[in-house]
């Protein structure tokens, strides 16, 4: 891995060491720098489990990325500059749909002076900064999170308030990549699956978070919450250029098109429930006796 060009693409410029402070800058910096997109599975290019793809993607071509490729990078990154990182299986959600979300998320735990520190650049609106793993509650710039164990050794990440996904659980057995394989596939693998079904780019600040699902653009600064509708396709344009930093070409025509028929699709749909739900059902027929 060309770990100066990863340093210039999120822009640190420090003097790297085995120790606390580094992982910190970094994965803030990481955070800051590069946006956390589905943009590639909402123009039918598929993601891969592919480290050599990963730096090629995001520090080749500054592109954003997902929680594989968001974690698989930094990982290596931390690797090669020696630091101890288990990539461990993670579960978005799992609180909600159980075991079938193992495996829909990677987490990284490094190993500092015989502590452990959880890092985790690839969950959009999660933490700016890596956090013990420990039972804690903490504040981060006005973000409330939490971390608790569970029972069957995992453990549970309790997101901010306004987060996109409310937990996601983990435990501690270092996995391959191809590991994620199975889950990886399924998420992308039709028009049902989360990533397909809704556009997502988020960009992380000091903070505040900046997203964009769907139309629904939100804006979160130190736990305070607004949003917005996208009504046209020049505010989408100039709502999404800046959150991603990179060029799409025709890309931005084509996303507005597929999530405009997704969009519509939803409405037509309610509108029908709702009239389906204000007619009142039909009395049973009376009969008479004879």
């Amino acid at each position: 891995m060309d770990l100066d060009a990863y340093f210039s693409r999120i822009g640190y410029e420090g003097s790297p060491r085995q120790n606390e402070q580094t992982l910190s800058d970094i994965h803030a910096a990481h955070l800051m720098a590069i946006p956390y997109e589905n943009l590639d599975i909402q123009l039918y290019e598929p993601k891969t489990l592919d480290e050599a793809r990963f730096e090629e993607r995001i520090v080749g071509q500054t592109r954003g990325g997902w929680c594989y490729e968001m974690n698989g990078l930094l990982s290596m990154a931390l690797r090669r500059l020696g630091f101890q990182v288990d990539r461990v299986g993670g579960a978005a959600g799992r609180a909600i749909v159980g075991d079938s979300a193992i495996g829909n998320h990677m987490v990284l735990i490094v190993h500092l002076d015989g502590r452990r520190v959880v890092a985790d650049v690839g969950l959009g609106d999660g933490p700016l900064y890596p956090f013990p793993l420990e039972e804690r509650r903490w504040d981060e710039d006005g973000f409330e999170f939490g971390l608790e164990r569970i029972e069957g050794g995992w453990w549970r990440f309790d997101n901010h308030p306004n987060g996109l996904a409310p937990s996601f659980d983990f435990n501690e057995i270092p996995r391959e990549l191809d590991w994620y394989g199975p889950q990886c596939k399924a998420l992308q693998a039709d028009e049902s699956a989360l990533f397909v079904a809704l556009s997502m780019t988020f960009r992380r600040d000091r903070g505040r978070i900046r997203a964009l699902r769907e139309f629904n653009y939100i804006e979160i600064e130190r736990g305070k919450r607004e949003e917005r509708i996208i009504e046209s396709f020049e505010d989408y344009k100039e709502t999404l250029e800046p959150l991603i930093d990179f060029e799409l070409g025709d890309g931005i025509e084509r996303l507005w098109e597929r999530v405009s028929k997704r969009v519509a699709g939803r409405e037509e749909a309610s509108r029908q429930a709702a009239e389906t739900a204000a007619v009142p059902p039909t009395p049973p027929s009376s009969s008479s006796e004879r």
